[in-house]
């Protein structure tokens, strides 16, 4: 007992700054290079990109469902990599729309219809403090 009370004194002593500061808030970068292609349907694309964070990346996912595309890389077991370098070869399906009706919906719930000519592949990385982001790369199909 006598033991736990000066660590408990010492803790309690830490101010709400100083704990904060010593978390990691920062979200993982992702610069896809370039960020937007344009291909013919039934040609192949390259996507590639670069995540970084300096307490080390975690794990990358990378998914399309329309085009069934799903490609997820551990990196838990790993040293810290603090810079990943991405890429993919992806075969655009030769039946890939080159455009669509689609709804947004806004806070207050209205809503807009657009015609979209942009497939959205999502990139999710976290670092190893489980920080999340998520960024696209854009293919529009001619």
């Amino acid at each position: 007992m006598v033991v736990s009370l000066p660590v408990l004194l010492l803790a309690a002593c830490e101010s709400t700054d100083d704990v904060l500061n010593n978390i990691d808030h920062t979200v993982p970068s992702v610069q896809f290079s370039p960020d937007t292609l344009v291909v013919a349907a039934g040609n192949t694309i390259s996507v590639q990109a670069v995540v970084e964070d300096e307490s080390g990346i975690q794990r990358i996912e990378f998914t399309y469902g329309d085009w069934r595309i799903n490609k997820i890389i551990d990196l838990s077991n790993e040293a810290s990599a603090v810079s990943f370098p991405f890429s993919m070869e992806i075969q655009v399906p030769a039946n890939a729309l080159k455009q669509w009706e689609e709804s947004l919906y806004f806070n207050d719930g209205s809503s807009v219809k657009i015609i979209q000519q942009y497939h959205k592949l999502a990139l999710s990385a976290w670092d190893k403090n489980r920080n999340l982001v998520k960024r696209y790369c854009y293919v529009k199909v001619e």
